[in-house]
């Protein structure tokens, strides 16, 4: 019996032993998976035409965090990248938007650009005409990224990288200490870099250039993926609020690519049809391999962002037929980037993450056709009102600088600060379809007893932030002749997919409340590694369980 009673206690604590060291284990590589402007119901209203292996996949073998939010505005690329891998909002992190109005440059700045790098093509440093458009860097981030943090703990040895169609997309995620992020050139078709990172680019990604892939891409003829009537939960093809491209008197599938391209941007327009995103799966594929990652000591991370979901949205809408065909492909896509990773690195190995960098809202004549409410605002128009209101109290005078969207920049006068906004406020309360004024620098006008306060306070940052910010009423959308847009504080922009998947995750779904900016201290947790600096300390507790 004390023979057995040995064996037994033996076996408890190899056992035992065994599972601490299950639950201790790393993943090779993470990955991270952003979808811009994937509304959360994208999972189940085209779940019929998606396959066993890409998106179905991610939720019956992973983790559906179901009821996930941002919790700022506006709701946009920049600044949602950007909140996702810092784990915070822009009251700390700095990115106000895809741009935004600088007092100190009196001019609108682009959240990624930097005058003192170049961009890095196949032929290196380019420092003749192109570069302007192309100097880009991780700078205008006021916290460090997830990213930054793994590249802290293990001493620059985990491998970082970022890419995307979309500059911002690449270079936030990627962080301050990234190996590199790549992104599309839309004048050639190439994936470049700048010179932030590094003054060539490696060996593999020339390879991957030279071997004209966009080129080909552009060639083909976008038709529907699967016959037309099986596309049953979108509405009418060539509806009234799709955009028309140039050399085309309709916007009916299908689209001839060859015979577009030249009209609309040339390499550009890849970008704006769905085998932009077959394009970056095809290099994040080959990135995997060039820079063997997931192969060394430490774990990796690979931050890959698809663009063309995004133009395509706001090109033909939420309800399109285009909207659908899309996803039915980029279920494809996910299927396509899961089974590498598998061959690759082994499944089980590593663990990804996949979510949205915002969601979308319907177009307002959509709305109105349904008999639901909604109107368009124009931000220039309210400006001019206010400017000449402002004149009539104080004189004549140029009082507004600048309203960026959802802020108003008022100009330095003699006159009183405080009264000035009072005034503005006053005025913006009296344009239609706004709902709510803040002036978070003037205690008397602060954000208490407001609906969406702390959002606002998610959203205000001391340095970069308007005067006065406002908000419209739901359904109300920034003028635009065409397919959907984002920006707001409602569910329709806020709510977006979070889906977990691989090693270290538990398989189930939760419908409790999360907000993006628990992503990062998620992460931080399965890693063991240090919180971004400004993070949410609350990682998603119900994947620990």
């Amino acid at each position: 019996m004390k023979n057995i009673s040995k064996i037994v206690l033996l076996t408890l604590l190899v056992l035992s032993q065994s599972s601490y060291s299950q639950q201790e284990e790393t993943p090779k590589l993470i990955v991270g998976v952003v979808i811009d402007q994937m509304r959360a119901e994208y999972l189940y209203r085209f779940q019929d035409n998606y396959t066993e292996n890409g998106f179905k996949r991610l939720i019956k073998e992973g983790f559906n965090v179901k009821n996930t939010h941002y919790n700022y505005i506006p709701t946009a690329t920049g600044p949602g990248h950007t909140s996702i891998y810092t784990g915070t909002t822009p009251a700390n992190h700095g990115i106000m938007g895809n741009s935004w109005y600088s007092r100190a440059l009196k001019r609108e700045v682009y959240c990624a650009e930097d005058s003192t790098v170049y961009l890095v093509d196949n032929n290196g440093i380019d420092k003749g005409v192109t570069y302007k458009n192309y100097s880009r860097s991780p700078k205008n981030v006021m916290a460090t990224t997830i990213t930054d943090e793994l590249k802290l703990f293990t001493n620059g040895r985990s491998k970082v990288i970022g890419l995307s169609i979309k500059d911002r997309a690449s270079i936030f995620p990627a962080g301050h200490m990234a190996d590199a992020a790549y992104w599309y050139n839309s004048n050639n078709g190439n994936f470049i870099t700048s010179s932030y990172y590094k003054n060539d680019l490696p060996k593999w990604l020339k390879e991957f250039n030279n071997q004209k892939r966009a080129d080909s891409l552009l060639n083909l003829v976008w038709k529907p993926l699967l016959p037309i009537n099986k596309y049953k939960n979108s509405g009418e093809d060539n509806a009234s609020f799709e955009k028309i491209h140039k050399g085309r008197k309709n916007s009916t599938l299908p689209y001839k690519l060859n015979e577009l391209r030249k009209a609309n941007g040339d390499f550009a327009f890849l970008a704006e049809v769905p085998y932009g995103n077959t394009l970056l799966t095809q290099l994040a594929l080959t990135t995997l391999k060039g820079e063997h990652l997931g192969k060394g000591d430490d774990v990796d991370f690979l931050a890959i962002s698809y663009s063309s979901t995004d133009y395509i949205g706001h090109n033909y809408g939420v309800r399109s037929k285009e909207i659908e065909d899309t996803y039915v492909r980029m279920d494809r896509e996910i299927a396509t980037l899961l089974n590498g990773l598998d061959k690759e690195l082994g499944k089980g190995n590593y663990t990804l993450f996949l979510t949205s960098d915002h969601a979308c809202s319907d177009h307002p004549p959509f709305l109105n056709a349904m008999r639901l409410p909604g109107k368009f605002y124009n931000p220039k128009s309210i400006g001019e009102d206010l400017n000449s209101h402002l004149s009539k109290i104080y004189g004549e005078a140029n009082y507004v600088l600048n309203i960026d969207k959802l802020q108003v920049y008022l100009a330095d006068t003699t006159i009183d600060k405080e009264a000035l906004v009072k005034e503005t406020q006053k005025f913006l309360k009296t344009v239609e379809g706004v709902k709510e004024t803040f002036a978070p620098e003037f205690t008397v006008l602060n954000l208490n007893n407001s609906v969406i306060g702390a959002i606002i306070r998610n959203s205000y940052h001391s340095k970069e932030s308007g005067d006065v910010i406002f908000h419209f009423q739901p359904g109300w959308m920034l003028d635009r002749n065409y397919g959907a847009s984002h920006g707001h504080c409602y569910t329709s922009d806020t709510h977006v997919p979070l889906l977990w998947y691989g090693m270290n995750i538990p398989k189930g779904e939760s419908v409790k409340p999360y907000t993006i900016t628990q992503i990062a201290p998620t992460l931080s947790m399965l890693l063991n590694i240090p919180f971004p600096n400004s993070s949410n300390t609350r990682p998603i507790e119900i994947l620990f369980k």
